[in-house]
């Protein structure tokens, strides 16, 4: 008896014409802010952000498929900015001989990340970075042209116009930190900057499933570009941090200003 394997292939691919992405800001990530005196540390540390959500249009977006179902468009998107955060911390630092350390970790902030974090930790300054990727529910609007293909047995294939509202949507988000500290006794004064991209993904649902896949898109999300400031006070093991926040993009004009506190407990 002869046994025929048919493998299901094809494409999904769509251009988005209009659409609304919720976007968390980047998590508070600053570094020790003090001199680490063990070699294994372990921190605790919650956050918050205060400031006003706010939609921030995205321009120069483009899609850009260049096939004669979908041509190259506008992609009328924009961002609607959620600066009101709640977050919690933790992570593990092993620091050698030479100051130098390397630590993991990871944390809520409306969302689960983990994180690797890296630097130098002297008597007096403190530089170093940390990279993070997460998960996170976003909730979307997008309409757009959806051109489609399913190979197998019987194949089929559509170019329709597909519309998604308010739909909560499962998808990664990842960043870059980098900081540094300049302490005196108990005071640090500090600064960091996030690079961040919201929207982690090449694809998003469509509302009914036809093809083989969720649809492909041509473009990366806007990144977030964030820095901040702030001064922090350390009392026997236990950190207290006030900032001020600003956010703004390479894709999009305008600045957002936001207040951030912190308080961390070291071991």
């Amino acid at each position: 008896m002869l046994f025929i394997l048919i493998v299901s292939c094809g494409y999904s691919k769509m251009n988005v014409e209009n659409g609304s992405f919720r976007a968390i800001k980047p998590p508070n990530i600053y570094g020790n802010n003090r001199y680490l005196t063990k070699d294994v540390n372990n921190i605790i540390s919650y956050d918050a952000n205060m400031g006003k959500n706010k939609t921030i249009h995205l321009p120069e977006v483009m899609n850009l498929h260049n096939s004669k179902a979908l041509p190259d468009t506008s992609a009328n998107i924009h961002y609607r900015l959620i600066e009101n955060t709640l977050g919690f911390q933790y992570y593990k630092v092993i620091k050698d001989t030479d100051d130098l350390y390397f630590g993991f970790g990871g944390g809520v902030q409306n969302f689960p990340y983990g994180s690797l974090t890296f630097g130098y930790n002297g008597e007096l300054i403190e530089v170093g970075g940390a990279a993070y990727w997460g998960l996170t529910i976003g909730k979307a609007s997008y309409e757009g042209i959806w051109d489609w293909e399913k190979a197998g047995f019987f194949q089929t294939s559509n170019t329709e116009y597909i519309r998604l509202e308010n739909a909560y949507i499962l998808h990664s988000y990842a960043g870059l930190t980098a900081y540094a500290s300049l302490y005196l006794k108990k005071f640090a004064l500090n600064y960091a900057a996030s690079i961040a991209n919201p929207w982690f993904v090449n694809e998003l649902p469509a509302p009914i499933d036809k093809s083989s896949s969720d649809p492909d898109i041509s473009f990366w999300f806007p990144v977030l570009l964030m820095q901040d400031v702030g001064i922090s006070y350390t009392h026997h093991k236990i950190k207290y941090r006030l900032g001020v926040n600003q956010i703004t993009g390479i894709k999009f004009p305008g600045q957002y200003w936001g207040l951030s506190v912190q308080m961390a407990y070291g071991w």
